[in-house]
């Protein structure tokens, strides 16, 4: 049995609440067996490590990753065509690096031949040491649609739902649809419907009887209409969201994944991205924060996801993504929420994104305060999955 403890931290406890300051936590076997202030917890038998004042948060969730791409400009379609052997050992790196970022938990949306799965496998069997996956396997999309190289093309209810029903035999954790058009890579482009009401009503039956959540991308109003209708558990973009969808967003319970960084890489970098590419990027640019803004002034759940993989847009970025949320009214402590319990609550991973007796204990330690600066999340100093010291 193995006794472990961290003393003099600035204790983060996954909620909204301030941080406490001279924190200890004390776990043993993977799980956190007590919290409380220095000197009041018993330490006998513990190896213990001292915070020296730095802060002590869960580990980190990433949202929204690619484990499948490489993060280059044209990434998003030359992963169709590279040998899978490269495609694999790509993914297995991606997982460790985001790991090696604090990210102890991330949700794969759409791997090619649905490599995500491999890695998520592995993780859990102990094979490797990387970020804990929940995989989608294969996302769901139309003939041409968007996304077609890291998912399944299906056409009609009955083809969807089958489709629906193969990721999940082949492990997926979740279910992810592709209703509309995209920016990136070949496919379907832009904020059309590319799914009809019936497919993605379908899809979501099928993923929901085998206890499935599912998230859908999606850009548009109509597109966010549809989800909604349809019943999907969170919407990744939510580009353009209305007042009244944000409405709805919060009566049914849906989350808001919205991948910010994603966007604001490309144009924050000196990369030509070519006149179609960019004009794509600018219609999302248009109406995409001013609609979260708007979704968390409404109180929906926002999470913080990067979209990692795409271009320019490596696995670990989720700082940046946090800072932007931070900026549109979630502030420093509604991100980190967002990127802890929140997400957690949301993805049903029990146990995690809470500093608390009983939970697992993810734990991450960086320098500073980041309610004041969220950028520290990006150093970590100390990185603990399942009561394992990980890197630091």
């Amino acid at each position: 049995m193995t006794r472990r403890a961290i003393t003099g931290a600035l204790l983060f406890d996954g909620s909204e609440a301030p941080p406490a300051s001279g924190g200890t936590v004390v776990w043993e076997d993977g799980r956190i067996v007590s919290v409380g202030p220095d000197g009041t917890l018993d330490l006998e038998g513990a190896e213990v490590i001292e915070a020296g004042g730095d802060a002590l948060l869960p580990g980190l969730i990433d949202g929204h990753v690619h484990l499948s791409f490489d993060g280059t400009l044209h990434g998003v379609d030359t992963v169709a065509t590279e040998p899978m052997e490269t495609v694999r050992e790509r993914a297995f790196r991606g997982a460790r690096i985001l790991l090696g970022a604090g990210i102890t938990t991330a949700r794969d949306q759409g791997s090619r031949h649905g490599v995500a799965i491999e890695v998520a496998a592995a993780q859990r069997a102990g094979e490797i040491t990387g970020s804990r996956i929940l995989a989608s396997g294969r996302g769901i999309t139309p003939t041409g649609g968007h996304g077609w190289m890291i998912g399944v093309e299906a056409d009609g209810p009955d083809a969807v739902r089958r489709a629906v029903a193969a990721e999940i035999e082949r492990g997926a954790d979740v279910i992810k649809l592709f209703p509309t058009g995209g920016v990136l890579g070949t496919g379907a482009h832009g904020f059309d419907l590319v799914m009809s009401a019936e497919e993605v009503g379908a899809a979501v039956a099928e993923a929901h009887a085998h206890g499935r959540l599912v998230g859908a991308h999606v850009h548009g109003v109509p597109g966010i209409e549809m989800a909604l209708d349809a019943g999907v558990d969170t919407i990744e973009h939510a580009t353009g969201i209305t007042d009244e969808q944000a409405r709805r967003v919060v009566d049914q319970g849906v989350a808001l994944v919205p991948t910010l960084t994603a966007m604001d890489v490309l144009v924050s970098s000196d990369v030509d991205l070519g006149a179609e590419l960019q004009a794509r990027v600018d219609e999302v640019l248009a109406v995409a924060a001013s609609g979260i803004a708007r979704a968390i002034a409404a109180g929906a759940v926002v999470l913080a996801g990067t979209d990692a993989g795409t271009p320019l847009n490596p696995p670990g970025r989720l700082a940046a993504e946090m800072e932007i949320l931070s900026g549109l009214g979630l502030g420093a402590l509604g991100a980190i929420a967002a990127a802890t319990s929140r997400a957690a609550e949301v993805f049903r991973l029990e146990g995690l994104g809470v500093v608390a007796p009983g939970a697992i204990a993810d734990l991450i330690l960086v320098p500073g305060d980041p309610s004041a600066d969220l950028g520290v999340l990006a150093r970590p100093r100390l990185v603990i999955q399942a009561g394992e010291v990980i890197a630091g």
